[in-house]
C-alpha cells in the first residue's frame, strides 16, 4: 500500500488527540474522536479509489506467473499487458489471492490506470481495492459503539 502525505498528517494529528486526551485523562473519548475521524479518512479513500477507476482503460492480459512470499499465506498474480499507447507492462497484483483464482497462461481482462500503468486490477473485482477499509469502518465501528456504550453505562 502506497503511504501518501494524508496519512502522514493522519497520524501526527492521532498522536496529538490521544495526547491531549491522556492529559485530561480521557482516553475514551480520544479513542473515540480518532476511530470517528479515521472513518472519515478511510471514507475519503474509499471515493478517491473508486473515482480514479472510472478513469481506467481495459485490455486483456495474461496470467505469467504469482509471486509468493514467506510473510503471507497467498500469492499475487503477474500479468502482462499491452496498453493502448503499445507499451508492455508486466505487473503484480496488489491484492493477495488465498486460492488462485487463474492458471498461468489464462488470458484475463484487466483495468489500468492510464496515469499509473503498473497498476492495474481485474475487471469485475474492483471492491477487492476497498475492501479493507470498508471492514475497518464496520469493525472498527462496533468497536468504538461498545466503547460508547460501556462509558455511557
Amino acid at each position: 500500500m502506497k503511504v501518501e502525505k494524508i496519512d502522514i498528517v493522519w497520524a501526527a494529528v492521532s498522536m496529538i488527540i490521544l495526547g491531549v486526551a491522556m492529559r485530561r485523562r480521557s482516553i475514551p473519548n480520544g479513542i473515540l474522536m480518532i476511530y470517528a475521524l479515521m472513518a472519515v479518512l478511510f471514507a475519503y479513500h474509499i471515493w478517491r479509489k473508486r473515482r480514479s477507476l472510472k478513469e481506467s482503460v481495459s485490455v486483456y492480459g495474461t496470467v505469467i506467473d504469482y509471486h509468493t512470499s514467506q510473510k503471507v499465506r497467498g500469492s499475487f498474480p503477474v500479468v502482462q499487458y499491452t496498453t493502448a499507447g503499445g507499451r508492455e507492462i508486466t505487473s503484480v497484483y496488489t491484492v493477495e489471492e488465498r486460492k488462485q483464482k487463474y492458471s498461468v497462461g489464462d488470458t484475463v481482462l484487466v483495468c489500468y490506470d492510464p496515469e499509473d500503468p503498473m497498476f492495474f486490477y481485474f475487471q469485475g473485482r474492483e471492491d477487492e481495492l476497498t475492501r479493507d477499509y470498508f471492514r475497518f469502518i464496520i469493525y472498527g465501528g462496533a468497536a468504538a459503539l461498545l466503547m460508547l456504550i460501556i462509558k455511557l453505562a
